[in-house]
């Protein structure tokens, strides 16, 4: 290890780092890093382990980072492959490579363009989808957008859910997604644009498989297509084509569309 400063902590080959306060830790080499570590920014192009808590401005990860406790940090940038086996929080966390965690996420935001992975509860005021999100528990926001892969084993809370399915960030071996409950004030579920020519492909290849799927979507405002579900309860609903749904529950307003297949409508009492 060679430490340019005292207080920066940089491994261009192999070594250790231990317990302390630095202003810059760098590893472009493989390192360890023996402790709680308190610094301004973390950056890994290389290898690392770190077996304390981590608490940072800014946590970058080009390589591959294993961290077997607590990160906290007010912007998280993966674009390699991070796992955590902690806890998260802190502000925003933008990955484009492989995240996954084993603690709850507590953050301001979360964009995926590629693939994040948690067995814990997620929150943040906004997340967002474009490539995959699988969650052993739930998730909490204010603003949920998601075009891509969708895997939960809990409760979707958000105030405004948008979901596009079945074309964009579509991925084979994971199947199609599934979220076992959706609560909003409004909710809006679409499948990707028939217009685009890969999307006519799909569809024809897969036809109502590629229905979104879930057991219960209940909001406000509630609109959705090409969705699978048990139960769909809201004061205003929507039924577009291809649904597949088992019971509509309704206080206001509701409209079914001609190719959708519905078991029962019920109209609730205000």
């Amino acid at each position: 290890m060679s430490v340019q400063s005292k207080q920066n902590a940089i491994i261009n080959g192999s070594g250790t780092i231990g317990t302390g306060k630095y202003d810059d830790v760098r590893i472009s080499g493989s390192g360890r890093i023996l402790g709680d570590i308190f610094c301004h920014e973390v950056k890994v192009s290389g290898s690392a382990k770190f077996n304390g808590k981590v608490e940072t401005e800014y946590f970058n990860c080009s390589g591959s980072a294993k961290c077997l406790s607590d990160v906290d940090a007010k912007k998280i940038s993966v674009s390699g492959s991070a796992s955590i086996d902690g806890k998260v929080s802190g502000g925003d966390v933008n990955v484009s490579g492989s995240f996954k965690t084993k603690g709850d996420l507590n953050v301001q935001s979360i964009n995926i363009s590629g693939s994040m992975k948690t067995t814990g509860i997620v929150k943040a005021e906004v997340i967002t989808v474009k490539g995959s999100l699988s969650t052993e528990k739930g998730s909490e926001c204010e603003v949920f957008t998601a075009k891509g892969h969708l895997s939960m084993n809990g409760l979707l809370n958000a105030e405004n859910v948008k979901i596009t399915h079945g074309g964009f960030g579509y991925i084979p071996h994971h199947g199609f997604s599934y979220i076992p409950e959706i609560g909003g004030e409004t909710i809006e579920i679409s499948r990707f644009d028939d217009n685009n020519i890969f999307s006519r492909v799909f569809t024809k290849l897969f036809n109502n498989r590629m229905n979104f799927k879930s057991d219960v979507i209940e909001g406000s405002a509630v609109k959705i297509d090409y969705t699978t579900a048990s139960v769909v309860r809201g004061d205003a609903v929507t039924i577009g084509p291809k649904c597949v749904i088992d019971l509509v529950e309704y206080t206001e307003d509701v409209q079914i569309h001609p190719s959708a297949k519905v078991k029962d409508v019920k109209k609730l009492e205000q």
